[in-house]
């Protein structure tokens, strides 16, 4: 059994761009990757961390800081030490990237999903598209393995609703992949689930990595370019760009037939199929 978990990160209504990140490695992987990384965080002689996350991991300085006690050279120390954990066990990373601006403009606001406004946030598609991709992968890599998807607990998020159009998402896909999906989607917390931690650093990385495109500066000679280099290597790893040409797709296709918007009927998903072909 193969296991992918997955965390998201830019859900801060400051990020220009939305991400889903994380590692798909084998079971017995990631066993093995959560007593190492657990060792990393919390050895005996030294700092312990608890649990990693990102978001605090560059305010160690600060005296609120969960963090506070270490200096900069023993977080960046720490950090390259959980690198390398990832990088011995997992197979592969993925990333799914949408940039708000676009999808805004074409999305947002404009499809009403089970009387819900759940297409206003790009989270929906990304969850359904890095699936999609993971189970094209697993076929393309002709990995027999089933893929287990575990997620990141999203408090915003309709898990019922989600759990339905999972299942017109799953039979509405090619039998080959249907076949390979391990079942729906489970959801963990983070400080519980330690592979969903390395999803986390991944996730923060790569949206710093936008935020600094977007501001103006040249990513790869930014601090944080090291790591990210080495937390996803595109040769390698699966990166899953919702650029403008392919949410405009997106946008034809929840806009025909039975999906044509229509005042006061509320929509269920697009045919799941579409998301496959893209």
């Amino acid at each position: 059994m193969l296991q992918a978990f997955i965390d998201d990160s830019g859900n801060d209504g400051k990020s220009p761009v939305f991400i889903l990140a994380g590692y798909v490695a084998s079971f017995e992987n990631w066993e093995t990757f959560s007593e190492e990384w657990d060792r990393v965080l919390n050895p005996e002689d030294g700092f312990q961390m608890g649990v990693l996350k990102m978001k605090n991991a560059y305010s160690n300085r600060r005296r609120r800081s969960p963090y506070f006690g270490l200096t900069d050279q023993e977080m960046e120390d720490r950090l390259k030490s959980l690198v390398g954990v990832i990088n011995r066990h997992a197979m592969h990373g993925v990333v799914s990237v949408i940039p708000y601006a676009i999808y805004n403009r074409l999305i947002r606001g404009k499809f009403n999903l089970l009387g819900t406004s759940t297409l206003d946030r790009p989270y929906w598609i990304s969850f359904f598209g890095i699936m999609a991709r993971l189970l094209q992968v697993t076929k393309h890599l002709k990995l027999d393995d089933k893929v287990d998807f575990i997620f990141d607990t999203q408090d915003n998020e309709s898990k019922p609703l989600l759990m339905s159009e999972y299942d017109r998402f799953i039979n509405l896909a090619p039998p080959d992949l249907r076949n390979l999906s391990g079942g729906y989607p489970i959801f963990k917390k983070d400080d519980e689930v330690l592979p969903l931690q390395a999803a986390d650093m991944l996730a923060w990385h790569v949206r710093r990595h936008y935020f600094d495109r977007y501001a103006g500066r040249d990513p790869t000679k930014e601090p944080n370019n090291i790591f990210l280099a080495n937390l996803f290597k595109p040769k390698h790893d699966i990166l899953d760009l919702w650029d403008e040409d392919r949410l405009e797709q997106l946008a034809t296709a929840l806009n025909k037939s039975s999906w044509m918007q229509r005042s006061g009927i509320p929509m269920t998903l697009p045919d799941p199929s579409s998301i496959y072909r893209f």
